[in-house]
């Protein structure tokens, strides 16, 4: 699949791989900031911002399509930031096309699952609550955003992951409004969104690093906790992790400068 990027920058390639519900315009101030080292391609991953539309949405899928972007735009190597489940996709990427990765940055997420679906953890709750709060959502019925705001605010209480979900709001030709992420095949996909990677399949219980890694883990947030740090240790035995305090899932948009410090010097340091 052809995914839709944008592209900034001079330097070596760095790929930034959005999260669920996410976007590349969710990463354009990260990389202006970025732009005067780095020739960027932030990237729509399938089902989502401006990427064409399609049933599967597996991260072998997301993976391939990546691979697709490379051969296309003849990128040798690059390094790939990847925030939560583009943070997945990049570790796929990373173990099935090795030779192609500079350095790997994940962004709070880590490579196992989040629970059985059944099981409703906190992950999976949350995220069943906003698919289903955005498959409720009948635009014939609204005329502005703001209606449409209001209606998601009845399921949706958080003010700024509303705002998130809200930027996905399309407005099309006769002025009706869409949903730009295809929400359908999303939710139907929820238990592999939300699944493991399956690492072990591909490189026998062991990641050989041919790249540096680094992990970073919002202070408030619980995605990448004990269990997480365990498999992270064991597939990438190389790899740092770094926490920046003040910051929930969304790293990047709470802790931006830090944010940008700690992947600037991941990224132009010496890696031991």
């Amino acid at each position: 699949m052809q995914l839709f990027f944008q592209k900034i920058g001079e330097g070596p390639v760095l790929i930034i791989l959005h999260g669920l519900y996410g976007c590349s315009d969710n990463w354009i101030s990260i990389a202006r900031k970025l732009s005067g080292t780095f020739t960027i391609y932030m990237v729509d991953q399938r089902n989502h911002g401006r990427s064409p539309h399609h049933a599967e949405h597996t991260y072998n899928a997301m993976a391939e399509d990546l691979n697709e972007l490379f051969i296309t735009e003849n990128i040798t190597k690059a390094s790939i930031i990847g925030h939560s489940m583009g943070g997945k996709t990049a570790m796929l990427f990373a173990a099935l096309f090795p030779a192609k990765v500079e350095k790997l940055i994940v962004v709070d997420i880590g490579p196992g699952g989040y629970a059985n679906i059944d099981n409703h953890s906190l992950q999976i709750l949350a995220h069943l609550n906003i698919a289903q709060s955005m498959l409720s959502i009948n635009f014939e019925a609204f005329t502005s955003r703001v209606q449409i705001d209001k209606e998601l605010a009845k399921t949706v209480t958080d003010v700024n992951i509303r705002q998130f979900l809200m930027k996905n709001v399309h407005r099309n030709h006769d002025n009706s409004f869409c949903w730009k992420l295809n929400i359908d095949a999303i939710s139907k996909s929820m238990p592999a969104i939300m699944g493991s990677i399956s690492l072990k399949d591909i490189v026998n219980e062991s990641v050989t690093e041919t790249y540096p890694s680094l992990f970073i883990k919002g202070e408030k947030s619980d995605y990448i906790n004990s269990d997480q740090k365990l498999l992270i240790n064991k597939y990438f035995p190389r790899a740092k992790i770094e926490t920046i305090n003040g910051a929930g899932h969304w790293v990047h948009a709470e802790q931006p400068e830090e944010f940008i410090e700690t992947v600037y010097s991941f990224l132009t340091g010496f890696y031991n």
